[in-house]
Order: structure tokens, then sequence, then C-alpha cells
């Protein structure tokens, strides 16, 4: 009634608690491996999911994609191996109603609990339940996201948020962090350099950059603000609004005229 499709790579540090935040609840385990060299596929396996490899072609939408499509259950939970399902009895209920033929939604948002390498906390939501054999699918080969394929599905209505949460603890370690880092660097310069003229790649690049080079970060946020207002859909953009803080909280620091035009600019074109 209930997949889990998981991706990953020498996870053998954190996906048993994965796998067992979701064994009561799940009715196969799809688990996508792009290359472990660890104890990562054997753990899977020995938790009773099953283990499909995936050639990494650096897109994370192709691999998660592939998990999609072997899914068989009536509906999809989309967890990574640093996250863990939060269950209580609120939530125990939502998943028995989840299953009822009345039920008319057809996915949901989750809020994710991540836990920062400060000790501090922060919360966000995002698509990770979703009926089967609708046609979803992830998009973009980094920041991977379902919402631009649940907006041409209904792009008149919000999603629901579920009645359950999932905790996130890869953002703890340092260590970790800055491997991602520089992974998410190499395939965000490689998908600007395919997709020009994709905004939202841009941007991400930009807040990648921040860490370590602000004149090329500001550069790349620019970017993406002049690629956003010049096109006729930039209302359907959801990050427009953040990019506009974003660049102009780093043009307030070095030239405060140029982002106070660049603040009136962006309020005109989105509203």
């Amino acid at each position: 009634m209930l997949s889990v499709a998981m991706i990953g790579k020498n996870e053998e540090t954190c996906v048993s608690a994965a796998l067992e935040s979701v064994r009561h609840v799940a009715s196969e385990v799809i688990f996508v491996d792009t290359g472990s060299t660890d104890n990562t596929k054997k753990i899977v396996i020995q938790a009773g999911g099953r283990v499909v490899n995936f050639d990494w072609t650096d897109d994370f939408s192709a691999a998660r994609n592939h998990g999609l499509q072997l899914c068989t259950s009536d509906w999809i939970l989309v967890i990574d191996c640093d996250e863990q399902l939060t269950l209580n009895s609120r939530s125990a209920r939502f998943i028995e109603k989840l299953f009822l033929t009345t039920n008319s939604e057809f996915a949901y948002e989750v809020k994710i609990k991540n836990y920062l390498a400060n000790g501090a906390t922060e919360w966000h939501s995002n698509i990770r339940l979703f009926r089967n054999k609708l046609g979803l699918l992830f998009e973009n080969p980094i920041h991977e996201t379902l919402s631009d394929a649940v907006f041409r599905r209904n792009p008149t209505r919000s999603l629901p948020l579920a009645e359950l949460s999932i905790s996130h603890s890869g953002y703890k370690s340092p260590e970790r962090n800055s491997r991602k880092r520089l992974r998410n660097l190499t395939i965000l310069k490689k998908w600007v350099n395919e997709s020009p003229e994709n905004p939202f790649a841009w941007y991400k690049l930009g807040l990648t950059l921040r860490g370590n080079d602000i004149p090329k970060a500001v550069a790349c946020l620019f970017r993406s603000f002049e690629l956003l207002i010049a096109r006729d859909d930039r209302h359907t953009f959801s990050f427009r609004y953040e990019l506009l803080r974003a660049l102009c909280a780093h043009l307030c620091e070095t030239n405060p005229s140029l982002a106070k035009i660049v603040e009136q600019r962006g309020q005109l074109a989105f509203g």
C-alpha cells in the first residue's frame, strides 16, 4: 500500500535508522544505489528492501525517477538515508486514512526538521508523499523537486500538509556538509553550462557559492534575477522572492543604490 523510495551511496552509518523508521508503514522499500562500496546495499537487503543499481550521471532526478518507476504500491513516500520518519499516534491515524477510497488528495507536503551543525534546528516542507502511477516525476539534476509536475497537474490549488514529519540529521556534520557542497558545485556548474537560460539553476549556484566567493555568488544571483524578470511566466517561480531578498542583501553591503534599483524592479516585476 505504501512504497518507500530511497537513493544513496555509501550510507552505512545512517541508512539503518532510516529503514527502521519506516519499517511499520512500508509495504516495500525501493533503494536505488548509485555506486556504494561499503555495506549500504547489504544493510538495505537485510532490512527487507530491494536494491537496484544505477549508474550515477550527476543527476539526482534521474536516480529518483528510476526508483519511482519500480514502486508498485498505491502511494509513494520519499525519504533520504540521513532522514527518519517521525511517527506518533496522530501520524499513524493519518497513514491509515491515506488508503481510504474517499481520499481525494493526490499529493502532500511533508514537514522536515533539519538539525544543523551549530545545534540549532529549522523547519521546511517539501512534497514527499504522493499517489503512484500519476506520472509525477522529479525535475532538475540537483535540488530536485516534484513541484513543477504537481503544479502542471493542478495549478490552482495548494497541497495539504501531511500529519507526519521527517527529521533530517545530514546537516549536523561539518565534514559531510563540506563533501556535499563540493559535489553540489560540480553538478550546479554543469547545469548552468547546459541550461544557461534557467534562472533556478543560476539561483542555486549563487546560494551555494555564498560560502566562499561572494562576488561570484552575487553575479550568479543577478544573472538569475535578469533571466527571471524577462520571463512572462515569472509569477509561477516560487523562489522569486527569496532570490530578490538574497540579491538585495548582498548588494546592500557593496552598492546600496543598485540594491534599491534591483528591489524596485523586483517588486514591480513580481508583484
